[in-house]
């Protein structure tokens, strides 16, 4: 059985205006405590996750590209679009192509980085509203939300976010080494 973990992150607004992601790492339930065993071993700055931008050292980064580069897939929707377009709809239109994606390659569970019980409960009515809407299969694809610091494998779809907003930015070499496992899906802008 597959499982995604999900995360989200906008771009540097001065250089990649209007830019939300949504990115996940899918994984073999199997191979889940080995997982997040090995991203527990990595030494963490001060925190209590790895996170993209405050762990900038190139070693950490590095360790993460590695986990990606063995056996995992790594889906990202990009949306880049007006800056006047809210969060909340840059999300929502990019969960509208992850859920579906991930439902279509087997996922059972997208396990997201909570973001609060407001912003998780506007999570599940997308996710309502995309089964009302036959673009989920009514038993298919659930959404859960945990806290970033208590579920390495978010630690993963984090990391594969800021990749791909470094290379948005220029910056390829972590994209380069995930690039063979990795789905990226440009969106278009806000109508």
């Amino acid at each position: 059985m597959l499982q995604a973990w999900g995360d989200e992150s906008g771009s540097v607004a001065s250089r990649d205006p209007g830019t939300y992601l949504l990115g996940a790492v899918i994984v073999a339930v199997d191979r889940l405590d080995d997982l997040r065993a090995a991203m527990r071993a990595v030494p963490r700055r001060g925190g209590s996750k790895l996170h993209w931008s405050s762990d900038d050292d190139a070693g950490h980064r590095r360790t993460l590209m590695a986990a990606l580069e063995e056996d995992l897939e790594a889906f990202v929707v990009v949306r880049a679009g007006s800056v006047m377009e809210r969060n909340e709809r840059r999300r929502r239109k990019c969960m509208e192509t992850f859920a579906p994606a991930l439902e279509s390659v087997g996922c059972a569970t997208l396990t997201m980085e909570s973001r609060g019980p407001s912003d998780d409960h506007r999570d599940r009515l997308c996710f309502d509203a995309m089964r009302a809407g036959r673009v989920l299969s009514a038993g298919g694809l659930r959404i859960e939300h945990v806290p970033g610091p208590a579920e390495p494998a978010l630690w993963l779809a984090d990391a594969v976010c800021g990749a791909v907003v470094a290379y948005r930015l220029g910056d390829d070499r972590w994209i380069r080494l995930i690039d063979k496992r990795a789905t990226i899906e440009l969106i278009g802008g806000a109508t």
